[in-house]
């Protein structure tokens, strides 16, 4: 399994950023890959979101199937299908005048694979860094 980890202060109240989060209308506005997100029913466990990103020079189209959904502090997505699998943690806690965002992305690949997928790894980790900083700026912005 590989994978990464990140942590973002966000000087906003963990329930305005877990509102902004999970609302998947706003992934094309701060997740550079995102071209469009539509949520399959209301927001909760076992709940779809079908996406579509541009990665790597390739139209990509995923199902994402939420996992947790605990206001305002627990919010994870799984992949449902494709070739590689991943699963993407955020955990959300007060911190001083803000909140403290911390995502974890598990991705899993078998066999062959894991040499292949070393690369467009290191590729999404710095975009997911860079979506997370602008995340960030956009919210503390809204004030």
């Amino acid at each position: 399994m590989a994978g990464f980890e990140l942590t973002e202060e966000i000087a906003r109240p963990p329930g305005e950023i877990f509102a902004y989060l999970t609302d998947v209308s706003n992934l094309p506005k701060w997740q550079s890959s995102a071209a469009e997100a539509e949520l399959q029913g209301p927001m909760r466990e076992g709940a779809r979101i079908r996406e579509r990103r541009t990665f790597m020079g390739r139209d990509v189209n995923t199902e994402l199937e939420v996992t947790a959904y605990e206001p305002p502090s627990r919010f994870d997505v799984s992949s449902r299908g494709g070739s590689v699998s991943y699963r993407i943690q955020h955990t959300l806690e007060p911190s001083g005048a803000g909140t403290r965002l911390h995502a974890a992305v598990e991705v899993q690949v078998g066999g062959m694979m894991r040499l292949a997928v070393q690369g467009p790894l290191k590729l999404a980790e710095r975009e997911f860094r860079a979506d997370f900083a602008r995340l960030k700026r956009f919210l503390e912005q809204l004030r």
